[in-house]
């Protein structure tokens, strides 16, 4: 996906643990896909990427990525992929 960068690429450094991406908001609409926040979130073994719903703050793990730079890139893809195409895959929540 053209445009995406990793954070090495935009500041010189590595994704920072703990660290969060947005990858923009759902708005309420006629869809059965709920208002919400696409999220990459880097943990210390992994990226994630969650759906946070608006309506409840309940969020859904969708998918993990290794905690690569390619990694980074893949999650940040899959998060504004899965936007755009308004998908959300449940698999568990995400305390």
């Amino acid at each position: 996906m053209c445009g995406v960068k990793s954070n090495r690429q935009i500041w010189g450094k590595d994704f920072p643990v703990g660290g969060e991406w947005d990858a923009g908001a759902t708005p309420p609409l006629l869809t059965t896909t709920p208002a919400g926040r696409w999220t990459v979130r880097r943990e210390a073994e992994r990226f994630i990427v969650v759906f946070h719903r608006f309506s409840d703050g309940e969020e859904t793990l969708l998918e993990t990525f290794p905690p690569t730079e390619q990694g980074e890139l893949d999650a940040k893809t899959f998060a504004i992929t899965a936007r755009d195409n308004l998908q959300i895959l449940p698999q568990k929540k995400e305390n």
